[in-house]
């Protein structure tokens, strides 16, 4: 498990901002969190070096990331249960007291469930702490298509635009069976049009103008983050939601630090889906209702 101490403060509180906002991209992973109390640097190394030990010993299998802060210590992983980290989480607290006579706490979190709890001490103590948030430019965010497209293009795909009332969702997959299964547990929710491509997916963005992007990073004719770059320079503030069947801390917080809406990992449920559909349908409605 990768240890991490330069500027773990600025990253822990990107990683708790992208959690707080979406707790339902962190399935599967937890935060053993221990607090420290107010101690000399050299006290605060040693309790390092003891929890370095005990987390590479009992986490060695898990995956994920220590992050030494100030006073406090993030270990954010997935691939283990919640009885291991309790167990880690005791034995660091009773070490850490027998050297030092320091008692630290520890607490640990279910980043789907109590995702915007562990977010909210987290930020609040961390307020000084700058977090970088997507910029949204209402002025560009209505941009018609034909900025990004000649006009003959927009037309060539106005007939999959059939229901101009419901949110418009595209699926930016190259997986054949994903892509069917995915229009099979939508058809009922949305107007769903697809992209096997990076190329497709600028072409049917543009035409289309959706309310929602899934968008899978791995495409075989470039990266899903290069089409995500290019989505948020157009269309600042769009709501992309990106898959993964990898999803390690870099895919997600790299996800979230590029602009993403959300996260979802591969093989995903069909909840998984209505989450981000449910949640920008209610957007959706309130800025058409604004523009009205």
């Amino acid at each position: 498990m990768e240890i991490l101490s330069v500027n773990a403060n600025q990253k822990i509180v990107n990683i708790a901002s992208s959690i707080g906002g979406n707790p339902q991209s962190w399935q599967d992973w937890f935060c053993l969190h221990i607090s420290l109390a107010e101690i000399d640097d050299d006290l605060r190394q040693e309790c390092f070096l003891w929890t370095k030990s005990i987390a590479e010993s009992y986490l060695q299998k898990a995956e994920g990331r220590v992050y030494f802060c100030d006073c406090d210590i993030h270990i954010i992983c997935k691939d283990v249960s919640q009885k291991v980290l309790k167990q880690a989480g005791s034995q660091i607290q009773d070490l850490v007291y027998k050297e030092s006579s320091v008692a630290p706490d520890y607490e640990l979190y279910d980043l789907a469930e109590e995702g915007p709890l562990y977010a909210q001490k987290i930020l609040q103590k961390n307020s000084s702490v700058f977090a970088l948030p997507v910029t949204f430019r209402p002025e560009l965010a209505g941009l018609p298509s034909q900025d990004f497209l000649k006009q003959e293009q927009v037309e060539a795909h106005k007939h999959t635009l059939k229901y101009p009332n419901s949110i418009k969702v595209l699926l930016v997959e190259d997986d054949l069976v994903t892509r069917w299964m995915v229009r099979n547990a939508l058809k009922q929710e949305c107007e769903l049009v697809t992209a096997s491509s990076a190329n497709r997916a600028y072409v049917m963005y543009s035409s289309c103008q959706p309310d929602l992007v899934f968008l899978d990073i791995d495409l075989p004719d470039g990266s899903g983050y290069a089409v995500l770059d290019w989505v948020m320079r157009n269309d600042p503030g769009a709501c992309v939601v990106m898959f993964s069947s990898n999803n390690n801390l870099d895919n997600i917080t790299g996800a979230f630090e590029e602009g993403a809406s959300g996260f979802i990992a591969k093989p995903f449920l069909k909840e998984n889906l209505l989450h981000y559909i449910h949640k920008h349908a209610g957007r959706v409605s309130l800025e058409k209702q604004f523009k009205r």
